[in-house]
């Protein structure tokens, strides 16, 4: 085989495959949800690449040249490798017990090692990651082993989804108002800008939580903001305000009356996840639970 121009091999390898079981590059086109003139191309990209026609084109389809036939097989032996490596990663999990954890990027960490690396202890080969909600669900959807925390309301499909679980939130901003805010106040209390988590890492929860603050008569302007760094400092230099979990540590915020303003977070998994994986989601949603119950 010809060593440049290979452009993606696997692909072309892969269409080469349903075209060989059809016998027709109209109905392989049809298969694989692409139009004809598309996959023609594709085949003959690799057919340069291979060096050698791979079909006979006839009235009735295309049928494998003896070249074809002879690499068939190296086809098969080449997607079932590829099959092979990319279910590595969860039979080593299932070997080892390990687990991977993936958070939301925007939570706090602080609030993170306060209220959920605790659990540390009961799942000690758990790696931590954080990313958004919605490549949460694509990581945990291609992982047996893995467990994600979204932020609700998210669409996770064919994923186990735990009970959503609404942990209290607290108001941060400069100046702190001196007592607790209750619903009436809450359009008074509110800055001009609010920072928020980008509306890519969750769009219905970024959705929701502008709907709530419509129907609750608030004007504020919100700013998408993921850095921690960027969020403390706007906080105090420019008047934004920003919601945190409650008991976050090093920040202080003004508490919100209950059932005001949550934030809400579900666990979920694979329906085919690993033992350890499963037995990771529950405690993670234990804690979850006992969060917020301690704030209530």
């Amino acid at each position: 085989m010809r060593r440049d121009r290979t452009g993606n091999l696997l692909r072309w390898v892969e269409d080469f495959l349903v075209v060989a079981e059809t016998g027709h590059v109209g109905r392989a086109a049809e298969a694989l949800g692409v139009s004809q003139p598309p996959l023609s191309q594709t085949i003959r990209r690799l057919e340069t690449a291979v060096g050698d026609e791979l079909f006979v084109r006839h009235a009735r389809g295309v049928s494998l040249t003896p070249a074809g036939e002879a690499f068939l097989p190296l086809a098969h032996d080449l997607v079932s490798a590829q099959r092979r490596v990319l279910t590595l990663g969860n039979d080593m999990a299932e070997r080892t017990g390990s687990v991977q954890v993936w958070i939301p990027r925007s939570l706090p960490a602080a609030w993170v090692s306060e209220c959920l690396l605790d659990t540390v202890a009961t799942f000690p080969r758990a790696e931590w990651t954080g990313a958004s909600s919605a490549d949460i669900v694509r990581h945990v959807r291609e992982n047996t082993a893995a467990v994600g925390m979204v932020a609700a309301p998210i669409v996770t499909d064919e994923l186990v989804s735990l009970p959503v679980v609404a942990i209290p939130q607290v108001l941060c901003m400069r100046p702190l108002p001196d007592a607790p805010i209750h619903q009436n106040d809450l359009r008074h209390t509110v800055p001009s800008e609010m920072l928020v988590p980008p509306r890519t890492d969750g769009p219905a929860a970024f959705d929701v939580l502008s709907a709530e603050l419509e129907a609750l008569g608030v004007i504020t302007q919100l700013r998408q903001e993921v850095d921690p760094l960027k969020i403390a400092a706007e906080m105090r230099t420019l008047g934004a305000a920003t919601l945190m979990p409650s008991e976050t540590p090093g920040f202080d915020g003004a508490p919100l009356e209950a059932g005001l303003l949550p934030l809400r977070l579900r666990v979920i998994h694979h329906p085919d996840a690993t033992p350890p994986a499963r037995d990771a989601a529950m405690v993670l949603h234990d804690c979850l639970g006992r969060c917020a119950a301690h704030v209530r």
